[in-house]
């Protein structure tokens, strides 16, 4: 895998010198957040206003799976290039209350190459130590009960996302140890949100996070124009390198 072994040497640095201040409790509200759906839990699919550290234009995502770092920290994936800039950008979510838009987390890893099939797009959000906002491991009432471990042409996935209001869902037909590409439409600010398989049960495997829209050629259509497909960042390898383990809930 593209120089995986640097990548995470390097992130693994940086994120220890931001440790001090990325678990500071904090419950100012965002800047000039942009207005999502209203979120009564952290977990997988909900909205995500991000503020880069750069002092940029405020970025609306969806939060991808929930996750516990080696010291049992919760954090949260979504897409790296919803902190395009990178650094230690402010993550909110809209829930209400005093303050409706608070702050609960900081990006403490950012993987953004760019937009080619090979390359990565994957950020990790660190979450502020647990308050009076709850922590799930369901993507609109169904459990995420584990790792897909594997994802073959022809499975069928599914991507929640914040503008797509819901899970739009529809068959791989290209997969490979980086991403996928599935046949389901996404709107813009879906990037970041979970991408999975679900059981009989109802219940689903986690599988990756969505990342962008394709028509499966060179035409790079933006998220607001016509496609065909969608992409997923694979999130298997992300686990291990980054030492996470992904949080479930019960059936």
């Amino acid at each position: 895998m593209k120089n995986l072994i640097t990548r995470v040497t390097i992130a693994v640095v940086v994120a220890a010198i931001m440790v001090a201040t990325v678990w500071a409790s904090r419950t100012h509200p965002a800047g000039n957040p942009i207005p999502m759906p209203t979120a009564k839990a952290i977990g997988p699919g909900i909205g995500i206003n991000i503020s880069p550290a750069d002092g940029s234009e405020n970025i609306s995502c969806t939060a991808g799976f929930l996750v516990h770092t080696k010291d049992d920290r919760p954090a949260l994936l979504s897409a790296g290039h919803c902190n395009k800039p990178g650094g230690p950008a402010a993550v909110a979510i809209r829930h209400g209350g005093l303050f409706k838009y608070p702050v609960v987390g900081t990006f403490t890893e950012t993987i953004y190459d760019g937009n080619d099939w090979n390359d990565f797009d994957i950020g990790l959000i660190a979450l502020d130590p647990p308050g009076k906002i709850p922590l799930t491991a369901e993507i609109d009432g169904q459990p995420v009960v584990g790792l897909a471990e594997r994802v073959e042409i022809g499975d069928t996935v599914c991507h929640f996302g914040i503008r797509s209001g819901g899970a739009v869902c529809g068959p791989v037909v290209t997969s490979e140890e980086n991403k996928i590409r599935f046949a389901a439409t996404a709107k813009c600010g879906d990037s970041g949100g979970p991408v999975y398989k679900v059981r009989p049960d109802g219940s689903v495997e986690a599988v990756g996070i969505f990342t962008a829209v394709s028509n499966g050629d060179y035409s790079e259509p933006t998220c607001d124009g016509p496609h065909i497909y969608s992409v997923a960042q694979l999130i298997k390898p992300w686990l291990a390198a980054w030492e996470l383990t992904l949080a479930t809930a019960t059936p």
